[in-house]
């Protein structure tokens, strides 16, 4: 099981897209199960525009995944 991935808005939206056809789960009925608009759903899942944190959180929850923060790493010069 992986504990957390670090991944810039294109891969988590690839990855959340990934997620909802893993469950068979169209945008429409996600969205409507988020309580987000289908519009807010597709941006996210293309990596455009700047979903609220909550947005963000109302998807991974009702796919089953969890948001987690960790002190990021920084590689030397």
């Amino acid at each position: 099981m992986i504990n957390f991935i670090l991944m810039k808005k294109q891969e988590l939206g690839l990855f959340i897209a990934k997620r909802r056809k893993a469950l068979r789960v169209n945008q429409k009925e996600l969205a409507r199960l988020c309580g987000v608009s289908e519009h807010a759903l597709c941006n996210l899942e293309r990596g455009i525009g700047n979903p609220t944190l909550n947005i963000v959180n109302a998807v991974a929850d009702a796919l089953g995944l969890e948001l987690k923060l960790g002190v990021k790493v920084l590689e030397a010069p």
